[in-house]
C-alpha cells in the first residue's frame, strides 16, 4: 500500500517476487524505489514516510537524490525537520528530479528554434532573484487607521498551503507594489489609483488597501466573476476598508483613465497582457505575475493607435511575434515534467512583454519620468509560476 501511493509517472522501481507460469501473475514480495517521481505529492509522501520511520534511510537518499545523501536522509528520519521545512524541501527536489527523462510530451526542433530565436528577450531582461527568505516571518507594516485586530493576513496551521505558499506570495507582491508606489512622481502628494486586474476575492487588494491606507491609495478590483467580487467586497466590509471597491467587469474594455499602478497576481494567460496594456496606455506602473500561459487566448490588448486614442489588438500583434512561434512558446511554458525548459519559455514570454511595455509606454502624463521594467522571481516553493513583471 505504501509503495502504491508513491509509484507514479516518472518513478523507477525494482520489484522482486514470484511469477506464476500458469496464470501469468506476478506476486511481489519486495520493492525498492530507485528514483522518486518528480511529482510534488509523491516527493512529499516519501519525505513524510521517512520522517515517520516507515521508509528506509538509504533508499530515500538514493531515490530523492538528496544533495547530502545518507546524512541528510538520516536527519529527516531523526525528526529534525518541521512540516513546512519538508514541504519546502519537496518543492526544491521536484526541480532536481525533472529533466528529459521525466518530460511529459514532446519537444520538437521547431519549438527549440522558437526558444533560440527569442534569446534576445531573455538577454535584455534577465531574471532578478529576490531574496525573500528573511521576510517570510514578518508582517507588512499597516499604516491605515483602519487596521484590524492582529495581522492583516489570515492565520492558518503550520504547513498549510496558506502559510507555505499563498501568504509569502502576497507579502512578495506587497513589497514590489510598495516599491512601485514610492517611485511614482506624485507619491505622498495625493491618493494613487491602483487597479487589480482579475483580483476576484481580493486577497491581494484588501491587504494592499489596508497596508498602505486611506491617505495613500484607492483600489479598484476588477474581475469577470460576480461571485468572486461579491466575496471580496464582503471581506473588505468586514475589515472596515473604505478605500477599495469591487466591479464585475470585462477587463478588456475597462476604462482605466487616470490609473497610477496596475497589479495582477496569477493573471491567467492573455489576461497578463491585458493588465500590462492598460498600464502602458496610461503611463502607469505595474506589478504583474503571469500564470497559465495557454489560457484566455481570445483576449485583446489595449495599445496606442495614435497619440490620442487606443485600439484593441491580438496578443501576437501587441508582442510583435508570429502566432505559430508564440503558440510554441506557450506550449513550452506549460510543459510538465521538465521545469527547466518551462522556466526558459516563461522567461522568454515575460521578456517579450517587457519589450512591448518599454516600447509603447505612454510618458505624456509624466514627461520627466521614465519606465524601468524588470523581471523578478520569488522562490518556486511559493508557486512554479514565480516570475513577476515590475
Amino acid at each position: 500500500e505504501m509503495y502504491g501511493n508513491i509509484l507514479c509517472s516518472g518513478a523507477r522501481v525494482v520489484l522482486q517476487g514470484y511469477v506464476s507460469t500458469d496464470s501469468f501473475e506476478f506476486w511481489a514480495t519486495n520493492c525498492r524505489l530507485l528514483r522518486s517521481s518528480w511529482r510534488l505529492s509523491a516527493v512529499r509522501q516519501v519525505l513524510d514516510l521517512l520522517h515517520e520511520g516507515k521508509f528506509a534511510v538509504d533508499e530515500a537518499a538514493d531515490a530523492l537524490k538528496l544533495s547530502r545523501g545518507f546524512g541528510q536522509a538520516e536527519d529527516i528520519a531523526n525528526g529534525t525537520t518541521t512540516v513546512t521545512e519538508r514541504q519546502w524541501m519537496a518543492s526544491e527536489l521536484t526541480q532536481s528530479l525533472q529533466g528529459e527523462n521525466s518530460r511529459v510530451g514532446k519537444i520538437t526542433s521547431s519549438m527549440l528554434q522558437s526558444l533560440d530565436s527569442f534569446a534576445y528577450a531573455r538577454d535584455r531582461y534577465p531574471v532578478e532573484k529576490v531574496n525573500f527568505a528573511s521576510q517570510l516571518d514578518s508582517t507588512p507594516v499597516v499604516t491605515s487607521s483602519l487596521q484590524s485586530n492582529g495581522s492583516p493576513l489570515r492565520t492558518f496551521p503550520e504547513g498549510s498551503r496558506w502559510q507555505r505558499a499563498k501568504k509569502p506570495q502576497l507579502k512578495f507582491m506587497i513589497d514590489q507594489i510598495g516599491t512601485v508606489l514610492r517611485s511614482h512622481p506624485e507619491f505622498g502628494q495625493r491618493k494613487l489609483k491602483v487597479v487589480d486586474i482579475g483580483g476576484g476575492r481580493g486577497l491581494l487588494s484588501n491587504l494592499l488597501a489596508e497596508t498602505f491606507g486611506d491617505d495613500t491609495v484607492e483600489v479598484q478590483v476588477v474581475d469577470i466573476s460576480r461571485s468572486a467580487t461579491y466575496n471580496g467586497m464582503m471581506r473588505a466590509k468586514r475589515r472596515g476598508l473604505q478605500n477599495i471597491k469591487y466591479d464585475a467587469l470585462d477587463a478588456t474594455t475597462l476604462d482605466v483613465t487616470g490609473v497610477d499602478v496596475v497589479v495582477a497576481l496569477h493573471a491567467c494567460g492573455a489576461l497578463s497582457d491585458v493588465a500590462l496594456g492598460h498600464a502602458v496606455s496610461q503611463g502607469a506602473g505595474f506589478v504583474i505575475c503571469p500564470c497559465c500561459f495557454l489560457s484566455n487566448p481570445h483576449l485583446r490588448v489595449s495599445m496606442p493607435s495614435d497619440k490620442n486614442s487606443h485600439e484593441l489588438a491580438d496578443v501576437e500583434e501587441w508582442l510583435k511575434v508570429e502566432p505559430d512561434r508564440y503558440r510554441q512558446l506557450k506550449q513550452l511554458a506549460e510543459l510538465q515534467g521538465d521545469i527547466n525548459t518551462a522556466a526558459i519559455a516563461m522567461h522568454t514570454i515575460c521578456g517579450l512583454r517587457a519589450i512591448a511595455a518599454d516600447k509603447l509606454w505612454d510618458n505624456s502624463r509624466w514627461p520627466t519620468a521614465g519606465l524601468h521594467t524588470s523581471i523578478k522571481t520569488f522562490p518556486v516553493g511559493f508557486s512554479t509560476r514565480n516570475l513577476c513583471l515590475v
